[in-house]
């Protein structure tokens, strides 16, 4: 039988800055479904809502949660992430409620949540692309 996954030894305890990035990376990853016009029904809206809610409270405390964020990033990109980034995910949280709450996004509003998308995926090097999931397309 083959195993998938993560050998035990290999496995550590899950800690808060595991549970925030894997937050931001599903409101990525349901803030592109929109995107792609899957439909946003209510229990996915509610999830919405909910994510973007605990990632606020996370943000509260934002001095701690820089440090999630590896400092090669910082070299690397050139970009001030903890003060950018930081502006970038408050911008997908209120754009993201917005979206659950079924607030009309124009063209140009729509580009704007592509580019926040784009900037906050590549500066936790999350490949956000979105391929045709058969989850996403039932609400």
């Amino acid at each position: 039988m083959d195993r998938i996954g993560t050998h035990p030894s290999g496995m550590g305890d899950q800690l808060e800055k595991d549970i925030f990035v894997s937050r931001l990376q599903l409101l990525i990853v349901m803030a592109k479904a929109y995107l792609k016009d899957y439909q946003l029904g209510s229990y996915r809206a509610v999830a919405l809502k909910n994510n973007a809610a605990r990632l606020s409270e996370a943000l509260s405390s934002w001095e701690s949660y820089k440090a999630h964020f590896s400092k090669s990033a910082t070299e690397f990109t050139g970009i001030h992430l903890d003060h950018i980034l930081f502006q970038r995910i408050k911008l997908l949280l209120v754009m993201a409620v917005s979206i659950a709450e079924g607030n009309p996004m124009g063209p140009s509003r729509k580009q704007a949540l592509r580019n926040n998308i784009d900037y906050i995926a590549e500066s936790l090097n999350f490949n956000s692309s979105l391929k045709a999931m058969p989850v996403l397309s039932v609400a």
